[in-house]
């Protein structure tokens, strides 16, 4: 299997060089010296926002090098590399890949290559100087520069997840990896900022398949052929770490300075409490992570 990325306006594939992509049609796309290239029609989405910015980046940067997220990037790695057992080279796709945590450990963990989209372009920045072997380009997840069927892997943490473009892109047989939060995820940060703070609750993938009040949102089918639960505490003696966990989040929009104040001095545990849900692109089958 050999991805490539295509072109955004005439769908043609992208033929890279060293300075820029290009397709058939004369379309022109510049590499940025970092290596990654904007796919976004015109360098932008309309009517989106456009992703993280680069304080957002830089706090969920400082949360991973602390090793806070290990456990769930290390879950979303292993179960990448469970569903590619016997695929010489597996291609996987990050959705939504943020700064590329995600992306560089299950490609590594998997052996395959790593191809990553992300509508920031703070984000995605970030990744390819972190992580020079990855593909990566500004694109949207509901327009994903791709052929169909090219990657084994499709994965979505805390991302838009459009289960039609991702089943696209899907080969025959190959898996997506959809990381939600859990209804006690971040609970502690919920209780120091909102006066009702609630469980998380999504209703696009369904932790109970007979909940019949969980639809899918987004075309998702109603039972994943696997979920697995991560969950732990984080132990936050530093008052930098607290504050970065906490910008790496929508809630931080929510957060006045009071609420900050409170933040940093009062949230010294804070429970993770993490969904990963498996879905098959062709195969309806379940079975146990």
């Amino acid at each position: 299997m050999n991805p490539g990325f295509r072109c955004p306006n005439c769908r043609e594939p992208l033929i890279e060089h060293p300075s820029e992509y290009v397709c058939d049609t004369g379309h022109h796309f510049d590499r940025a010296k970092e290596g990654y290239v904007n796919l976004l029609p015109g360098g932008r989405l309309k009517g989106r926002p456009a992703g993280d910015d680069d304080a957002m980046v830089r706090a969920r940067r400082t949360v991973f090098d602390a090793g806070l997220y290990r456990p769930i990037i290390d879950a979303v790695a292993d179960t990448a590399r469970e569903r590619t057992v016997g695929t010489p080279t597996p291609a996987i796709l990050d959705c939504g890949c943020g700064e590329g945590a995600y992306l560089a450990r299950a490609s590594a963990v998997a052996g395959g290559s790593g191809w990553g989209v992300d509508i920031s372009k703070a984000a995605v920045r970030t990744a390819a100087r972190r992580h020079r072997d990855l593909h990566l380009a500004v694109a949207s997840s509901y327009a994903l520069p791709f052929d169909d069927g090219l990657f084994d892997v499709a994965i979505s943490v805390f991302s838009p997840r459009p289960y039609a473009e991702m089943v696209r892109v899907l080969a025959d047989g190959g898996s997506a990896i959809v990381v939600r939060p859990g209804p006690d995820h971040l609970a502690e940060l919920k209780a120091l900022i909102y006066a009702d703070p609630r469980q998380h609750r999504d209703p696009q993938v369904a932790d109970d398949p007979d909940d019949a009040d969980n639809d899918d949102a987004e075309g998702w089918p109603s039972k994943p052929s696997a979920v697995r639960v991560v969950g732990y505490t984080l132990d936050l003696g530093d008052a930098a770490l607290r504050l970065a966990l906490l910008e790496m989040t929508p809630f931080w929009w929510s957060a006045t300075a009071a609420h900050r104040a409170a933040v940093a001095e009062r949230a010294r545990s804070v429970t993770v409490d993490m969904r990963l849900a498996v879905f098959r692109s062709s195969d309806g089958s379940a079975d146990d992570l």
